[in-house]
């Protein structure tokens, strides 16, 4: 069985850039991937690109690329939908690019093909997708329930709901690190931190939304979309004069796509950033030492989405006690965790295996912890390293600093 595809959801750049795409394959190297399936072409980025080619293109080069798709086989149309979400859309393979190609946008976008063509997201993806679109948290826990872990710092912290009371700064927490049990000491650490260096903060408490991160990543943008507008409804409300995330992929999300579908009302950092200023301002004391050789994980959705990697560094070097190695791939070469793009709830066996690499990267610099600024990769590389049995421990950046400065983190 074949049909013809409707084309209308790829960005025209995005056609332009499968079809400048060189076929030299420097994205196959360090695709982490294609890395754990090298007898896989369509499971590189060059493979998919010309997977795709193929299928809208003919002897009449560009127009037939935009006026003529060809029929496909069907299940030629299954395989590469399959492939196509085992990718992390980690963006090595656009640091590697000697073409300059988009590639982010364009994983993102052909996603976005492949929903419209009802070949996407996986049957593996309803569930997570049910949950964020029934409780707005892939965790499918209670949105009454999403400022619960505020209540465990009552007595240490007063967290206070910027919908009710202004603040200046509106700290947005994020999903995991509000409803996981493992995660949750992210936002604990992160108030405290916040609290310590006396800023002006509070969050949406129950109010506020799943991101939206999921649903672009898996190629639901219309989903997507109601999500963008009810949180920036609540930004609006709020009126914050700074928005802080300590989640990279809510960074990314709100940072980047954000402004595809409203105006945000204020400036949004990472919380890395953030905290480096107020460290160099003096706001911000770290006077207490903690005794580690660190090695550092630049989150995807930090570093090559968004090009933060001496924020954290500058934060970990102003620790005392602190000694900072860094492992073969770091920055911009970073290997990615295997948490990304829907992969780890897909294909969570080759998530584990490309977080296992990683874990295998920090061992070899001799650190004894792993520390990272991003929900997922820790979820990840925790994991990772309980399976290795690995003697190295895993901390949120935040949880050092928090004890660096005064009081004792828990």
């Amino acid at each position: 069985m074949k049909r013809r595809l409707d084309i209308s959801s790829l960005d025209v750049r995005a056609l332009l850039s499968y079809d400048a795409c060189t076929r030299c394959g420097e994205c196959t190297e360090l695709c982490p991937t294609g890395h754990e399936a090298q007898d896989i072409e369509l499971v590189t980025p060059r493979g998919k690109i010309l997977r795709l080619r193929g299928m809208y293109k003919s002897q009449y080069g560009l127009r037939a690329m935009l006026f003529g798709p060809r029929e496909v086989p069907e299940e030629e149309l299954k395989e590469l939908a399959e492939r196509a979400y085992e990718c992390t859309i980690c963006g090595q393979c656009m640091t590697v690019c000697p073409a300059h190609l988009d590639t982010i946008d364009m994983w993102e976008n052909m996603r976005e093909f492949l929903v419209a063509n009802g070949l996407g997201p996986l049957p593996a993806h309803s569930q997570i997708i049910k949950s964020i679109e029934n409780y707005d948290n892939p965790w499918m826990q209670p949105r009454t329930q999403r400022s619960r872990w505020a209540k465990r710092l009552a007595k240490e912290v007063a967290i206070r709901d910027s919908l009710k009371e202004h603040s200046e700064v509106l700290y947005f927490v994020g999903c995991t690190a509000a409803y996981d049990p493992n995660i949750r000491a992210m936002a604990e650490n992160t108030a405290r931190v916040l609290h310590r260096a006396e800023v002006d903060f509070g969050t949406l408490g129950n109010e506020e939304g799943c991101c939206g991160s999921t649903m672009m990543r898996t190629g639901l943008a219309e989903s997507a979309q109601r999500m963008v507008e009810r949180n920036i409804e609540r930004f609006e409300k709020a009126a914050p004069s700074l928005i802080v995330t300590s989640c990279a992929g809510c960074y990314k999300t709100i940072r980047q796509d954000y402004p595809k579908y409203g105006k945000l009302p204020a400036r949004i950092v990472h919380l890395t950033q953030f905290v480096s200023e107020l460290i160099d301002s003096g706001k911000l004391a770290l006077d207490r030492r903690v005794d580690s050789v660190v090695a550092f994980h630049d989150p995807c959705h930090l570093g090559r989405h968004n090009l933060l990697y001496e924020e954290p560094r500058r934060i970990l070097g102003a620790i005392p006690g602190v000694k900072l190695v860094e492992m073969e791939r770091n920055r911009e070469n970073a290997r990615c965790c295997g948490a990304g793009g829907g992969v780890k709830t897909a294909f969570p066996d080759l998530a584990q295996d490309i977080s296992e690499l990683r874990v295998a990267d920090a061992e070899s610099t001799g650190c004894d912890t792993l520390t990272t600024s991003c929900p997922f990769c820790y979820q990840s590389l925790r994991s990772a390293i309980e399976s290795r049995r690995s003697t190295i421990k895993m901390m949120d950046i935040m949880e050092l600093v928090a004890a660096a400065s005064s009081g004792k983190a828990v």
